[in-house]
């Protein structure tokens, strides 16, 4: 619902757009926000001049549903075989606020804060059994449901960016960013929680990652006439251990798009992102790893490839000079994950972007 609430606040400002459009005949006459054809999805790769902003704000949502072992579909029973509590869904929501600095025409500064919410929907087989610190907990009924949720601030994020080229068709940017663990990783159950009654909540609940990481990457742009293109190599490396003794697996990822501008208030854009997440080194020693397989630290990593069909609408009108508002959505390609974990279904991106 919260998804569909943003798309239609999106879709509420078409009727400006194209009522604005004249106002903009040409790629000239726009500033950065309407000459940017990125995807909603995507946040660097594009050239940044001195002295000027660019503000945004991003709302990701992702829907995970079903089970996987490996590239194979499972099913409750091959989880009940190993665990008292099988997932069925998870969403995460994420509000992101981005501010972007160009000190130089050639080198810039982003911070990115976030929001993240989110919520696994779970069930156990009746009759099972599971055992905590002496106790014994039997399920009665035919089938037991749960939930949980977590919500919070998530890791600050630091780039600088660098336009090794930076010509009208070819550019090249190099970029370094810092992940601060301002996101908790000590979420837990309230006392009424059925499996996690003020006890720490697994990995994937938690809002950050509670270690220092570096974010390292490259991108590649080419703009000519209306058409824009990218291809860009970046990953998460995570040397060091947070103050439970683990830390999240490294990520790697290349996203390539293409995008074209039909009109001047209006781009589209196909694209195609690889993922390829390492497996948590060290653990979390107060989860039961047979409560379900997110309490599991062999659970974690994989890759998949997803596919993404984006839109931009562009204005530049008055109070709303320089505006651009996009939406992307996408579904997975191709899954392949360590051990047993939950399956991604889709995932959304709606932004807006204004520069000045």
């Amino acid at each position: 619902m919260k998804a569909l609430k943003y798309i239609m606040l999106l879709f509420l400002f078409i009727r400006s757009i194209i009522a604005s459009s004249q106002s903009c005949d040409s790629m000239a006459v726009c500033d950065c926000a309407t000459k940017d054809l990125s995807p909603s999805g995507v946040m660097l790769g594009h050239e940044h001049g001195k002295g000027t902003w660019k503000i945004s704000y991003r709302y990701m949502s992702m829907m995970m549903e079903g089970k996987l072992s490996g590239a194979n579909t499972v099913d409750d029973n091959f989880v009940f075989n190993t665990y008292l509590m099988s997932p069925q869904k998870m969403q995460m929501d994420m509000q992101m606020v981005m501010g972007m600095y160009g000190f130089t025409n050639k080198f810039s500064v982003m911070l990115m804060l976030n929001y993240t919410s989110l919520k696994m929907d779970m069930s156990a087989l009746a009759g099972s059994t599971m055992q905590m610190d002496g106790m014994t907990m039997v399920m009665t009924a035919n089938t037991i449901s749960m939930t949980t949720k977590s919500s919070g601030l998530g890791d600050t994020k630091l780039y600088g960016v660098y336009a090794l080229v930076n010509k009208n068709v070819h550019h090249l940017f190099l970029s370094e960013g810092i992940s601060i663990p301002t996101g908790s990783i000590m979420m837990k159950g309230g006392s009424g929680d059925m499996m996690y009654a003020n006890m720490r909540y697994p990995y994937m609940m938690q809002l950050g990652s509670g270690s220092v990481d570096f974010m390292p990457a490259v991108t590649y742009l080419l703009k000519k006439n209306k058409t824009s293109a990218s291809v860009e190599i970046s990953s998460v490396v995570r040397p060091f251990n947070n103050s439970l003794n683990y830390h999240l697996g490294n990520e790697y990822r290349c996203n390539i798009w293409v995008a074209h501008k039909w009109f001047p208030w209006v781009s589209s854009s196909l694209r195609v992102e690889t993922n390829s997440v390492g497996s948590i080194t060290g653990k979390d020693k107060t989860l039961y790893e047979t409560i379900e397989p997110s309490a599991f630290n062999k659970n974690y990593g994989g890759q998949n490839i997803y596919g993404f069909l984006g839109i931009n609408f562009y204005i530049n009108k008055s109070f709303l000079k320089n505006n651009k508002f996009s939406i992307e959505y996408g579904l997975p390609i191709y899954q392949n994950v360590v051990g047993v974990q939950l399956a991604e279904k889709s995932t959304l991106y709606a932004g807006w972007l204004i520069s000045f």
